[in-house]
């Protein structure tokens, strides 16, 4: 908390020493595009012959000092054409709008982490999403922007919950057990992705929640090796960079964003209702030639067979509800800019209460240049805390309750747990069950540089980010039947993550005689992780009254943990820029890691890439005068993976009082200080061409990613008194495949504009080689040729005419089914993924419709339930096709409640079958934005330099033929990702 407070307090003496310049007079004015009015923040304003520029705020306004009584103004942006506006003595503010133009391609920058490089310059495959894109979706998560916008990339939510974790894998699985997530920086600083929480079984606490989406300018991806290799062995599996938004040149000027929505789950489950489920209960006690009785069914003999209760609308059919506010400051002069922002948000569930997430968070952000442009500096931090109240487990699970289970609530509001005098498991009893989650979150960063001569430049970057979360996880007694005799438990957990980092880097740009460029970069990184983390069970509390207190449990069964990471390399580029038509790109770098042994902590990593701008050649201009750009590229290189827990090589031990209650230690971990460095060897070759301006765009790339000396858990026999040990092994994945990205200005006039992107991913992956593999533990898991992710089981063939039951290949003919009878049934990996966006303007209305699809299998959620069909639980509607003699060809097998016999056997197979791997292939409406801009004539008179009203939609609609739940989640028993709506308004002040 210190070092947060001193550079607070740093940040606000810096932004309040801004130096106020004295000139002849001070131009104002606003740029806007023509065809539909909008104003256009970051378009560079200058005056001839001078070295006065700036680029135009938020809301497009501009403020130079010190200028000239007389000049001319030059203005440009990217995608229009630059304008020249003469001046003389203004005093009015210039009201300025720029006309679109087709070839926006030679002005766009990307932000490949440690260096900037123009679109049609870049080497290496980087895919940028714009804080349009971002803004334009109701999603709190910025990760949740990302879905089907980016070609290799697949992110899938974990659940519907506030807070909801991220799976993210880019250009497919490359470890067997190693970390496959990719390197995310927040303003060039190591953030942590994965949760926090030391327990927890909803999956809620994604420390990327804590960014506000609102705060991003733009999210670059990093795939290939000439992208990632300057990150060395951090970004093996890919890099992603979050860049934030920065203050803009001109007056002060002020952005407020308010919105609300509402949220609901996308499928509601179909399940029986009371007379159905009666009937299957009925059946099966007939099918088992069993006779029901008041202990084994309570349901049919002792409660009401006319009471209904529809558990999936109670526990799930609720509305989420959030509220979103947002207000931004920002302004300077061509010295030093600032910039503020605060942010609220609250977004509650769908299931009963109004239990949620509610953030609060601040930024600011100073940069500074020196009049001579020689010295620069960069301040920017933000502060965030959240809290998460949400419930011990995802009351989803609990939506089979028996239909015509007891009332859940008596006369007192009391839960019920006893009706007719038979006990049963009160499904609300979940509410009781809390999960509390308190986290905050500081992000600091220092950019300083100095240039000494012309193209050399000294500079370096030191940040900060800590990530603090405390968990209370309380059951007291009034969730437990009294029957029982209960007392209360809890849990209390602290996690503190602490990352720094410090990189200095020198960068030295020459002009040659044969009108090319070259540039150097040599840098290091000192990174370092902190983790300390408390965990208390605590029991036998006797009142409720005393259950948040520690000191109030009967016993506690404290542990804690301490752990530091290591992280050092030294790094060097140099790029070749020959009339920007031929383009090389050479980067070295040597890490070191403190999770490998000595001898073993560091490698030597690398790339080249290399382009040819084809389309700069004059006998292609000549000849192909349709093709405005055509760059043929390509890359190769080697990272390192050391995504693995710390310490391993090491031996561990924990405390023990077994020996007659003397303190001990026992070991915990068989050490290896022997195994190194995972390889991932990543080729790449790319296609990119432009025709008629630019107004068709495509992209067609190929990549072959191959990942050796894999780091595993290597089983061993019990004798050793170990069940594994780390080490290496010479086995070898590959991912390959397709990536295809398409971009057209479909329309364009001064009052109508549409255009359209695409992206397309067809990719594989393989086990190539695994020396040992059949002798090993993981001969049935992993196969030669075949994905990591290949799926495994019985081939179903039917049901049988005598019992009714499902009934499965026996390969061997010996009337038994086992695991012998195991046979491929394909692999979990998308065949292809992508998704399409159109977007509309028609003067100041604007509508941006995105569709996400994903073909892919994934486990049928009826055959792959867990519940016996015919037991005292609530099943799927779908299940009333069952088999009888009447009904032979029925699709699902008879009921039974019996947990013995040939129907349980059979459900518990066709869980792992070809019966339960289905078609979960989705198109899906995942976005849809509508937004009218107010005409500039009409908010002038009020003093409002813009103003903007929004509908947003996520998660609308979607077409699958997985039809009994969502097919990205695949599970009955978490909450799907929600139907998202919002409406809001946006104002510049």
């Amino acid at each position: 908390m210190k070092k947060i407070i001193i550079f607070l307090v740093l940040a606000t003496l810096c932004l309040f020493t801004t130096l106020q310049s004295q000139g002849q007079i001070t131009v104002t004015g606003q740029v806007r595009s023509q065809s539909n009015g909008q104003p256009l923040a970051g378009a560079t304003v200058s005056i001839s012959g001078t070295t006065l520029s700036i680029t135009t705020a938020e809301n497009g306004t501009f403020t130079i000092r010190q200028v000239p009584p007389q000049g001319t103004l030059q203005i440009s942006y990217t995608g229009y054409l630059t304008a020249i506006r003469p001046f003389s003595a203004v005093k009015n503010k210039l009201h300025i709008t720029l006309e679109d133009k087709d070839n926006a391609l030679e002005e766009v920058k990307i932000n490949a982490g440690y260096y900037s490089v123009k679109d049609k310059e870049r080497t290496g495959t980087i895919v940028k999403i714009d804080a349009k894109t971002i803004a334009n979706q109701p999603v709190s998560n910025p990760l949740a922007a990302l879905q089907g916008r980016v070609a290799g990339l697949i992110i899938t939510q974990r659940n519907g919950l506030p807070g909801s974790d991220f799976n993210v894998q880019l250009r497919g699985r490359s470890s067997i057990q190693s970390g496959t997530s990719p390197l995310y920086l927040i303003d060039g600083i190591p953030f942590p992705s994965e949760t926090l929480a030391q327990n927890s079984a909803i999956f809620a606490n994604s420390p990327l929640n804590t960014i506000n989406p609102a705060d991003i300018e733009s999210i670059e991806i990093l795939k290939d090796a000439d992208a990632t290799a300057i990150y060395g062995s951090r970004g093996a599996n890919g890099v992603i960079l979050i860049t934030t938004k920065k203050g803009k040149e001109g007056g002060i000027a002020a952005d407020f964003r308010l919105s609300g929505g509402i949220g609901s789950v996308t499928k509601t489950l179909e399940l029986m209702n009371t007379q159905e489920y009666l009937q299957m209960r009925r059946e099966a006690f007939v099918n088992d030639k069993v006779s029901p009785t008041n202990a084994n069914a309570p349901d049919l003999l002792l409660w009401d067979n006319n009471r209904y209760q529809n558990f999936p609308e109670l526990l799930t059919g609720g509305t989420s509800k959030t509220q979103n506010a947002q207000l931004r400051l920002s302004g300077g002069n061509n010295s030093t800019t600032y910039a503020f922002s605060a942010n609220y948000y609250r977004e509650t569930t769908v299931f009963p209460g109004d239990n949620g997430l509610a953030r609060k968070d601040a930024s600011i952000n100073l940069n500074h240049r020196s009049p001579n442009k020689k010295f620069s500096f960069n301040l920017s931090g933000s502060y965030g805390i959240s809290q998460n109240n949400l419930y011990a487990t995802d009351l989803t699970g609990s939506v089979t309750t028996v239909p015509n289970a007891p009332t859940v609530y008596d006369g007192d509001e009391k839960l019920v747990w006893v009706d007719q005098g038979v006990s049963f498991a009160n499904p609300f009893a979940g509410l009781l069950r809390t999960n509390s989650f308190k986290g905050s979150r500081f992000n600091g960063n220092f950019v300083m540089g100095y240039q000494f001569i012309k193209g050399l430049e000294f500079k370096i970057s030191t940040g900060i980010n800590t990530n603090n979360i405390n968990q209370t996880s309380l059951t007291p007694i009034a969730a437990q039947n009294p029957a029982s005799s209960p007392t209360g438990f809890a849990s209390f957990a602290d996690n503190l993550v602490e990352n720094f980092s410090v990189e200095p880097q020198v960068n030295y740009t020459l002009k040659t005689k044969s009108s090319g460029e070259i540039s150097f970069l040599v840098g290091s990184t000192f990174q370092g992780t902190s983790s300390r983390g408390t965990f208390t069970s605590a029991s036998g509390y006797t009142n409720d009254l005393l259950i948040g207190s520690i000191a109030g449990a009967l016993t506690k069964d404290p542990t804690n943990t301490v752990s530091e990471y290591r992280y050092q390399a030294f790094f060097g580029r140099v790029n070749y820029n020959l009339h920007s038509k031929y383009l090389i790109n050479l980067t070295g770098r040597r890490d070191g890691s403190s999770r490998f042994g000595p001898g073993r902590q560091f490698a030597n990593f690398g790339a080249i890439g290399a382009a040819w701008v084809f389309s700069q050649e004059e006998f292609i201009k000549e000849k192909l005068g349709f093709l405005s750009f055509g760059k043929i590229r390509g890359s190769y290189g080697i990272t390192g993976n050391d995504q693995i827990n710390n310490y391993q090589y090491l031996d561990s031990y924990l405390p023990t009082t077994a020996y007659g209650g003397q303190s001990g230690l026992f070991s915990t971990r068989l050490f290896n200080e022997n195994y190194g460095w995972e390889n991932n060897i990543k080729l790449e070759g790319n296609l990119e061409l432009g025709f008629i301006n630019d107004r068709l765009r495509m992209n067609v790339g190929w990549f072959r990613n191959i990942s050796d000396n894999q780091l595993v858990s290597y089983s061993l026999p019990g004798q050793t008194g170990f069940s594994s040990v780390l080490q290496n092994l010479d086995a070898k994945i590959e991912n390959q495949g397709f990536e295809f990205e398409v971009n057209t200005v479909n329309f364009r006039t001064n009052q109508f504009n549409w255009s359209t992107s695409a992206n397309l991913t067809i990719a594989r992956n393989k086990l190539l080689a695994f020396p040992g593999l059949a002798a090993s533990s993981y001969a049935t898991t992993y196969f030669i040729g075949l994905p990591l992710n290949t799926v495994q089981g019985y081939q179903y063939t039917g049901i049988s005419p005598q019992t009714g039951a499902y009934q499965f290949q026996d390969s061997n003919g010996d009337g038994l089914i086992t695991i012998a009878d195991y046979q491929k049934l394909g692999t979990s990996d998308p065949s292809f993924y992508g998704g399409i966006s159109n977007t509309f303007q028609y003067k100041g209305l604007s509508l941006d419709v995105f569709f996400q699809f994903c073909k892919q299998k994934g486990t049928d959620p009826v055959y792959g339930s867990a519940a016996l069909v015919g037991s005292r639980v609530n099943v799927l509607k779908v299940l009333i096709d069952r088999w009888t003699p009447e009904n032979p060809d029925a699709q699902y097998q008879a009921y039974s409640q019996a947990s013995s016999g040939p129907i349980n056997t059979s459900r518990l197979l066709i869980r792992t079958s070809s019966a339960s791997f289905a078609d979960a292939s989705f198109i899906r409406l995942k976005n849809l934005a509508i937004s009218y801009s107010l005409p500039y004539q009409l908010i002038s008179k009020i003093k409002i330099k813009s103003a903007k009203i929004f509908l947003q939609g996520q998660n609308l609609w979607t077409i699958s033929p997985y039809k009994i739940t969502d097919p990205e989640s695949q599970s009955i028993t978490a909450l799907p990702p929600l139907r998202m709506g919002t409406i809001g308004i946006q104002l510049m002040l």
